[in-house]
């Protein structure tokens, strides 16, 4: 009996610990940003809730279910904060909601939205400039006894020459042309001063919980930092920013929130962003190299900065390197971001010409290569847009149209801020006519559409954990065109293949039974016969 005994009082003495060790209820876990799936958002282009042609948070908080339906789990929008400038990449008033989108209100009911229906949200933040208007410029400009002098950075005693984004040191204050039809500048906020270091971890804690109950509820669940460079914008006047500036920031925010991801847009695309990642105290950066491997590389990265064409989009063997160099340069715990547009490239449908061949391979190495999928929105319908030469911000709208929610531009919610505003507007899909097979509306109704084919590759990675989480190993075929590989765990293997050319090709693949996804190809005994562009994905 006593043997018995020993063991019972054993056992219990382990239930008990094991119980007492276990988390409170409401201790959140912390999250596996591989299981998410990131929807990028210009959100004044995606619903107008008001009739005024800009999208905004009432529009985008009703839209909310069809992000669920497609199988979204985190949103990151472009700012939110008070501007000029249409993109509102810099401030007149750090502290408000651009009014177009609606006020501080309705950003608190978005984002305990966003919260109810399961889904996180990851804030666009560039923080290093202010624009014309920006009370801390106004009231210090020629005058130094101002108290927001320490917030400007001054090149002269006397306050006469703020330093501008571009612009010589100094210069007088440079104006610029702005959409629709402004004269704007910008300037240099002072990142060595103390003021400004310390109004930086107050703003960014703020977001991160507003109401300072310690829930997070009302809370992002994460920022991107814009431009984040460690000599910012090589002037050699803000250096050593990544572990000087940067990383104290967040170690303040995620002293608040353990959970809270970063993730940095390293300013040279040719990067990978692992020193940004460790010296800044980040999470991620953005997969840039693959992206260009897939979307092709602008040759203005070599040569003349007039030319953007772009060339060697979906080359099997630079796919299959970037990715391999990626998770080798990506530090351990760290992640990266994979995506194959966003606000600041060429839409990738316009890159391969709205060949569907195309757009469903660029589906597939969206949503299962590593890394943490980022669908720019309106991608998943494959719309189109190409940066323009006007010379200035409106350059970037072609690729920050309004999302085809139905074929009728008129239709309301469509949120078309720049309509009939210049030759950018003729050329937009809603004119062009394109948007009768693009919009949301149709495509929904065809099985065989993008979306479809986006909707049930996201659920098939969420299904699949090798697609999440395991291991990537190139296959070799014996064809160079056709890019193979797997994703693995212990228990999970998914292997995808695909004939990037405009050749029939044939694969053997003694392990395959049959397909989850099959494009464009056939299976014949132990081998595979792929149609140019044709996919196959399957579990082993």
């Amino acid at each position: 009996m006593k043997k018995y005994s020993v063991i019972l009082l054993v056992f219990n003495v382990i239930l008990f610990c094991s119980c007492s060790l276990k988390k409170p209820k409401d201790a959140a876990e912390k999250p596996d940003w591989n299981n998410e799936i990131i929807y990028h958002v210009h959100q004044r282009s995606f619903f107008d809730s008001n009739g005024d042609r800009h999208g905004d948070l009432k529009g985008f908080t009703e839209k909310l279910g069809y992000l669920k339906d497609l199988g979204i789990t985190t949103v990151l929008f472009t700012p939110l904060y008070e501007s000029d400038f249409y993109h509102n990449y810099f401030a007149r008033d750090y502290e408000k909601i651009d009014p177009e989108y609606g006020t501080m209100d309705d950003y608190l009911t978005f984002i305990k939205a966003v919260h109810q229906n399961g889904l996180k949200f990851i804030m666009d933040m560039e923080t290093q400039y202010a624009q014309t208007g920006n009370k801390w410029l106004v009231d210090s400009y020629k005058n130094p006894g101002s108290p927001y002098s320490g917030f400007i950075y001054y090149s002269d005693s006397l306050n006469r020459y703020p330093e501008q984004f571009y612009v010589p040191s100094g210069t007088d204050l440079v104006f610029s042309k702005a959409w629709p039809d402004q004269k704007l500048n910008i300037v240099y906020l002072n990142l060595n001063s103390q003021k400004v270091k310390n109004w930086t971890k107050t703003f960014y804690a703020h977001w991160v919980d507003p109401n300072g109950d310690g829930k997070f509820d009302d809370g992002v669940d994460g920022f991107r930092i814009d431009h984040m460079m460690d000599d910012l914008d090589n002037k050699g006047l803000f250096t050593h920013m990544f572990s000087n500036f940067w990383n104290p920031v967040f170690q303040y925010c995620k002293a608040i929130n353990p959970n809270l991801f970063v993730v940095g847009e390293q300013s040279n695309w040719a990067e990978y962003g692992e020193d940004m990642i460790v010296q800044g105290g980040i999470n991620a950066s953005f997969g840039f190299p693959i992206h260009f491997a897939i979307a092709g590389t602008p040759d203005y990265f070599a040569k003349d900065p007039a030319d953007k064409t772009l060339r060697n989009s979906l080359n099997a063997e630079n796919i299959g390197k970037q990715v391999e160099q990626t998770l080798k340069r990506i530090p351990e715990g760290k992640n990266y971001i994979n995506f194959i547009e966003n606000h600041d490239t060429e839409r990738f449908a316009s890159v391969v010409k709205q060949d569907k061949r195309k757009l469903f391979c660029g589906a597939v190495l969206n949503i299962l290569l590593p890394g943490i999928p980022s669908i720019y929105y309106g991608q998943e319908l494959g719309v189109s847009g190409q940066i323009g030469n006007w010379g200035y911000d409106v350059n970037h709208i072609p690729v920050r149209e309004a999302f085809p929610w139905t074929p009728d531009p008129n239709e309301p919610g469509t949120a078309v801020f720049y309509k009939d505003s210049g030759p950018w507007w003729d050329q937009s899909y809603f004119k062009t006519g394109e948007s009768e097979k693009l919009a949301l509306s149709v495509q929904q109704k065809d099985p065989s559409s993008l979306w479809n084919l986006y909707r049930k590759l996201i659920f098939f990675r969420k299904a699949n954990n090798a697609v999440r989480n395991g291991d990537f190993k190139r296959l070799q075929t014996g064809k160079p065109d056709i890019l193979a590989f797997s994703r693995e765990t212990a228990y999970e293997k998914v292997v995808v293949m695909l004939n990037l050319s405009e050749s029939s090709l044939t694969a053997k693949s003694s392990s395959i039974k049959k397909c989850d996804f099959l494009e464009k190809a056939e299976i014949h005994g132990d081998s595979i016969v792929f149609q140019p562009y044709g996919i196959a994905v399957y579990k082993e």
